[in-house]
């Protein structure tokens, strides 16, 4: 029989990115982190203000069950798009960096930006 220490013990351990060892594609892992960027950024601002979800409603030009999705964390069920559109509806810009990878090394960068014509907001950056 095992003691308590061998059954706590993990199944795996991740060596790199979660995506990765779940089999999510490069393009479904960026996906991912870009939605996860934008998310954290949206709750962050959310939380501070102490938005009801009923506000955020009417704010974001929403349905009830997209609100729901959004707070409770169900990034997968909203798109990158809509993440895009519901920070602009809180007066937040919303940017995004597109580099070559890490594995090329003499690469140019790509800068696509759209802000918007506020000061002193604060900014979603996923680079």
């Amino acid at each position: 029989m095992k003691n308590a220490s061998q059954n706590n013990k993990p199944g795996h351990i991740t060596k790199g990115d979660i995506f990765d060892d779940l089999g999510f594609s490069p393009g479904e892992t960026l996906e991912s982190k870009i939605k996860a960027d934008i998310w954290q950024a949206l709750m962050k601002h959310i939380e501070q203000r102490g938005f009801s979800q009923a506000y955020l409603v009417t704010r974001l030009k929403a349905h009830q069950p997209d609100v729901s999705n959004l707070l409770k964390g169900k990034i997968s069920k909203v798109s990158i798009t809509k993440l895009i559109q519901f920070a602009g509806r809180l007066n937040l810009d919303a940017r995004i960096k597109v580099t070559a990878s890490r594995a090329e090394k003499n690469a140019t960068t790509l800068n696509v930006s759209i802000p918007k014509a506020r000061k002193n907001k604060p900014e979603l950056i996923h680079a």
